[in-house]
């Protein structure tokens, strides 16, 4: 795992400024984000972009998020797109952010996280989910009961097999439960797995589902606890709640198109300009307390509340625009709001006379 480079090549230092944590202690969130008209392709490697962005300015993850039947998001199979993300960054860790395990075999997603884990040592992390609402759970086991499956498979092989470990493995990536409830909590804190609050879809259960895993957490190494918060950051307020209202707007519309429309239709659909119910819609989401919009100064000081109100141990970003530069843009933002650049002079290379 990657602690960012105190030093840049021209002599500066890097310093913490804003209350909570440092770049290093944050990671992502993607989705994949695909709009109509825009090839998978595209999409994948604007989320390439974003990746190594993240990479580059020293983020400790970047997670997929799977979903299924939701227009405008392409990250359906996170376990084949961190491969992609893994082969064209250099040291951040790569996984799957809510990996709906009732409705895969664990076995299946074993060897699947064996395997990259196998190919990016030390660079995989696993994170689980209980299930998508699209899709139909499977048939056999709870979600606590395939957690268990999942992670004797990857500890101690396949049943039967003794001390035959999966195919490719090496050691296993660390699993992580994503919890928007207390009850997924406690059966992550009882099992001492860490947990990420997905306070961005829940934020009126975060408290009691951050209490709940505290309450109930066993284990020698101690509770970790990360939060995922929807981020806008910008070079003012004013420019973050414009690009924020163009993302409901874009959203909305997406969400609200027939289930038959085509892509040309959906594509008239979004041209026209923001209309003022979007802009009040945006404004009326700001309300919601898993959504962070404004300049750097701003979402700093609101990462930092909400560090302080949870004890988080990281702060994973979700950052809510469809544009690959824009996410990466966010992300930038982010971090120049939690560091500051201290000139100093360099060392000469030659002693003076």
């Amino acid at each position: 795992m990657r602690e960012p480079d105190p030093r840049c090549h021209c002599g500066c230092v890097l310093t913490t400024v804003a209350p909570g944590l440092p770049v290093s202690a944050h990671s992502v969130l993607d989705v994949v984000p695909q709009l109509p008209g825009q090839s998978a392709a595209a999409a994948l490697r604007e989320t390439a972009e974003v990746a190594l962005t993240a990479d580059n300015l020293g983020y400790r993850r970047f997670w997929l998020d799977e979903q299924h039947g939701v227009r405008g998001v392409g990250g359906a199979a996170p376990a084949v797109i961190a491969a992609i993300l893994a082969a064209r960054t250099d040291r951040i860790r790569l996984g799957a952010g809510g990996l709906p395990l009732t409705n895969h075999q664990p076995l299946v997603v074993a060897e699947q996280f064996a395997a990259l884990a196998a190919a990016y040592p030390s660079r995989i992390d696993l994170g689980v989910a209980e299930q998508c609402a699209v899709l139909e759970p499977g048939p056999h086991g709870t979600f606590q009961q395939r957690l268990d499956e999942l992670r004797g498979l990857l500890q101690d092989g396949t049943p039967g097999t003794g001390d035959v470990r999966l195919a490719l493995a090496g050691p296993p990536p660390p699993v992580f439960v994503l919890a928007d409830d207390p009850g997924t909590a406690a059966a992550a804190a009882v099992r001492g797995l860490p947990v990420f609050v997905t306070h961005h879809r829940a934020p009126a259960v975060t408290a009691a589902t951050v209490a709940a895993y505290r309450k109930h957490f066993v284990g020698h190494s101690g509770p970790y606890l990360a939060v995922t918060v929807g981020v806008v950051a910008a070079g003012s307020d004013e420019e973050a709640l414009t690009r924020f209202a163009e993302y409901v707007r874009v959203s909305s519309r997406l969400a609200a198109a027939g289930p038959g429309a085509t892509p040309a239709e959906l594509v008239a659909l979004l041209k026209p300009a923001l209309t003022g119910p979007e802009r009040a819609l945006a404004e009326q989401l700001l309300a919601d307390p898993g959504h962070v919009v404004g300049s750097r100064a701003t979402v700093a000081s609101r990462l930092g509340a909400l560090v302080a109100e949870t004890a988080a141990d990281e702060v994973m970003l979700v950052p809510l625009a469809f544009d690959g530069l824009i996410r990466s843009a966010i992300l930038r933002t982010v971090a120049a709001g939690l560091t500051k650049v201290s000139r100093t002079l360099p060392e000469p290379l030659v002693a003076s006379a």
